[in-house]
């Protein structure tokens, strides 16, 4: 059976001669094939974006807790410093 090529959006799909009416169209089957495969692939890069996005957003959080918390770190530890100081000053 031959095979020949032909350009879909986004993407290059070989097809049989035999799957191309004469009139230059693709089959019924084919054309159902196709749509499926495109709801298929919507459904993946759908899903491929909203995961890059929650993996953006767990990053961020990430970065947010650690800036907090070294900032509450060096917080206590100059309150600490500071009553060290007000304890020698006072004894």
């Amino acid at each position: 059976m031959p095979v020949g090529e032909i350009v879909l959006p986004g993407r290059i799909a070989a097809f049989s001669t035999s799957e191309v009416l004469m009139s230059g169209q693709m089959s019924k089957a084919r054309q159902l094939a196709e749509i499926a495969f495109s709801k298929t692939q919507s459904q993946f890069l759908e899903r491929t974006r909203a995961l890059q996005e929650q993996d953006s957003e767990i990053s961020e959080r990430a970065a947010k807790t650690l800036r907090l918390r070294t900032a509450r770190l060096e917080r206590e530890q100059a309150g600490k410093a500071i009553a060290v100081l007000r304890a020698k000053t006072t004894a």
